[in-house]
């Protein structure tokens, strides 16, 4: 009886009027019922974060620790620098997916929480702050390769991550290396705190870019304490097409784990150049495919977006829109930035831009000064404010 409240509840409210309609809604009770057991337990506060929750392990080397170019952790490949040690998870936020334990007390593997990382260390001595991004649908975590390395350049350490299901997650069959929103969550809080240990005393933000401007949005609101701030790339949930997507994955809910093409409609209204759609393409890194339960997942994960916008009241946030976006509908980045309680919020119309402004060197030298003048404003007021050592 809760869950068909809930589903009424949804029906009428503006979002049901929006991009998904009544086939986003099939998908939604769908992903509901199997998320029954995280919907009847009552939400609470996460846990703040605190290094009392982490514990680095301590290395046989003797060597010193230093940025690496690229950590995967799930690789095991041998390395001087330390796991990204495991969090203690918040408070069981109203996800659609369960939270799974890591799995990562195998003999054949050190105990550690797995995640897939990369960074792209500052060029100068004293880093302005660091980044850590999350890339898009279908993408990677090197997907920010480009930009990266532009901001590297200028001053700012760029780190990114795999989200689960995506990248280096791609053909593990066990069910936590599967599509899982909640597990990115932890992955990501607990990143964060290696970034802090790899930058003492810089200040860290998010960056994510469409999906991954989602979970950025959304981790920034559970667990705030962690990040300096926010920049979200074309994060809302509104698409074009989406309505007539969503009945298509309603049709086939009668086989929800079977797969089907998403990445070519994706790719043709991302970009309209061929040759970055004929790279995306043949990329062996992007996913192309889903099954319609997994995309559910994702509609539903995207959709909780405007009520965690509402909770982010201190958090300095910078939000970003492509103006010939084809993918994603302006309506819904614009619907977000007004839900921000934050008094400290930029929104930024980039009128050339397509929907990718970050990712696959899509990004421009306009693009790169507008971040680092905001890092640097930010960074700046954190100090002024009292914050020697910021976040």
């Amino acid at each position: 009886m809760p869950l068909m409240i809930k589903v009424l509840e949804y029906q009428n409210s503006p979002a049901a009027k929006s991009a998904f309609g009544l086939g986003f809604l099939v998908c939604l009770l769908f992903s509901m019922f199997s998320a029954q057991e995280v919907l009847s337990k009552p939400e609470r506060k996460p846990v703040p974060l605190s290094k009392s929750d982490f514990e680095l392990k301590k290395q046989s080397s003797s060597s010193t620790l230093s940025h690496p170019s690229t950590v995967r952790i799930e690789q095991k490949q041998q390395t001087a620098h330390p796991s990204i040690p495991a969090a203690k998870p918040p408070s069981r936020p109203n996800f659609v997916q369960p939270p799974l334990v890591p799995t990562a007390t195998h003999t054949s593997k050190p105990a550690s929480f797995e995640t897939s990382f990369t960074s792209w260390p500052a060029k100068t001595k004293e880093p302005i702050a660091a980044i850590v991004s999350i890339h898009g649908f279908g993408l990677h975590k090197e997907s920010f390769a480009g930009f990266a390395k532009e901001m590297a350049n200028r001053g700012v350490s760029t780190y990114a991550i795999d989200v689960r299901g995506f990248g280096s997650w791609m053909g593990e069959k066990s069910e936590d290396k599967k599509l899982d929103f909640y597990q990115t969550m932890m992955d990501l809080r607990s990143s964060i705190y290696w970034v802090k240990t790899m930058n003492p005393g810089v200040p860290i933000f998010l960056l994510g870019e469409s999906m991954g401007g989602a979970i950025a949005l959304q981790a920034t609101a559970l667990f705030p304490e962690c990040v300096s701030g926010l920049i979200a790339s074309v994060p809302g949930a509104e698409f074009y097409g989406g309505k007539k997507t969503a009945m298509e994955v309603a049709l086939r809910m009668v086989r929800p784990n079977s797969k089907f093409n998403v990445g070519g409609k994706v790719i043709e209204k991302a970009t309209s150049d061929e040759k970055l759609r004929e790279n995306w393409l043949n990329d062996p890194r992007a996913r192309k495919e889903m099954t319609p339960k997994q995309m559910a997942q994702f509609a539903a994960f995207m959709n909780q977006s405007d009520e965690m916008a509402r909770r982010i009241d201190s958090v300095p946030v910078l939000m970003l829109q492509g103006g010939k976006d084809k993918l994603s509908k302006a309506d819904g980045t614009e619907r977000l930035y007004k839900a921000l309680k934050t008094p400290y919020k930029d929104y930024v119309l980039l009128d050339e831009a397509e929907h990718l402004i970050f990712e696959k060197g899509q990004y421009t030298a306009h693009t790169a000064d507008i971040v680092e003048n905001w890092l640097t404003k930010q960074t700046q007021r954190l100090k002024s404010a009292g914050f020697s050592n910021p976040r």
